[in-house]
């Protein structure tokens, strides 16, 4: 691709639609919310994206993946997208939009943690281990709030499990980026992420009917809004802000790409706050800029 002003343009386009929608999904998936139930709406979310990837991919000539990629995307369906994603919906029905964004937000700290095979690098640099202390530090600000709060002492639970589970969700995340990384699935983009999409709306579905979601089901009520958020998250964030993603990663440094990670915070914050009228309190500000600043300082030595 020859960089001229096409490039640059589409460049621009690129990181726009990684800071500005995934920025969006979480106040995307509180409106979902209002109608579907999460696992239930997961599921929905990510076999809509699948059938889009997969039908083009057929459409296209590629048709499907070989067998052993196949089963490779399965599991990063499995972990990354029910994992990873399908706790994180959960969660936001106890906690708010912003919130949830912030605790993604730590990811950084779990790349060092998790991947041990860079150890030795990572726990030989001193702004690495700041960042570290410093993020987990920040975490506990975050949370000061909710454990502190005069609320029914099952809502404080309910809170804090909530918080737990994007964490676990953001671990599950990072496990399965650095399987993928490690022994990579060779296939199209629209092969692998289709067919992770797929299993990962499989598994959803099930774990939907074993949480009994289907009788909480109302078709008739559910408002048009939490179908625009759906096919929102669908259409916009799991297939073109990731296609986006891709590109970028093809073309620029991954530490210039992952900047993503500390703009989307801010925009969901920012958007539960001026839409879905998310209260932020000092104490909370002064926890998301200490995860915002370990996050700058895990990754500002990297080349």
């Amino acid at each position: 691709m020859q960089k001229g002003f096409s490039f640059q343009f589409w460049i621009i386009v690129s990181f726009m639609m990684l800071y500005i929608v995934w920025g969006t999904t979480y106040l995307a998936i509180a409106i979902g919310l209002e109608s579907f139930p999460p696992f239930f709406m997961a599921g929905l979310r990510f076999i809509i994206a699948a059938v889009a990837l997969l039908g083009y991919s057929i459409i296209s000539g590629e048709g499907l993946p070989n067998k052993k990629s196949i089963i490779k995307n399965t599991i990063l369906g499995f972990v990354i997208l029910t994992g990873g994603q399908g706790l994180l919906i959960w969660s936001e029905q106890y906690i708010a939009s912003g919130f949830a964004s912030i605790l993604i937000a730590t990811l950084p700290i779990w790349f060092v943690i998790i991947d041990r095979s860079n150890w030795s690098y990572y726990f030989n640099n001193k702004l690495i281990l700041v960042g570290l202390v410093l993020g987990f530090g920040g975490i506990l600000v975050l949370f000061n709030d909710q454990l502190t709060a005069e609320l029914p002492a099952e809502t404080i639970k309910m809170n804090v499990i909530a918080s737990l589970a994007v964490i676990i969700g953001g671990v599950f995340w990072v496990s399965g980026t650095l399987y993928n990384r490690s022994k990579p699935a060779y296939a199209t983009i629209s092969q692998s992420l289709g067919w992770q999409l797929l299993s990962g709306a499989l598994l959803c579905f099930v774990i939907s009917g074993v949480l009994g979601e289907f009788p909480r089901l109302e078709p008739a009520e559910v408002a048009t809004k939490s179908w625009m958020a759906v096919l929102y998250l669908s259409l916009v964030s799991n297939v073109g802000a990731f296609i986006a993603y891709t590109f970028l990663l093809k073309n620029l440094p991954s530490a210039i790409v992952g900047t993503y990670a500390y703009i989307n915070p801010i925009v969901a914050v920012l958007l539960g706050w001026m839409i879905a009228d998310e209260v932020i309190t000092l104490q909370q500000i002064i926890g998301m800029a200490i995860i915002l600043f370990s996050a700058v300082l895990i990754n500002l030595n990297r080349k």
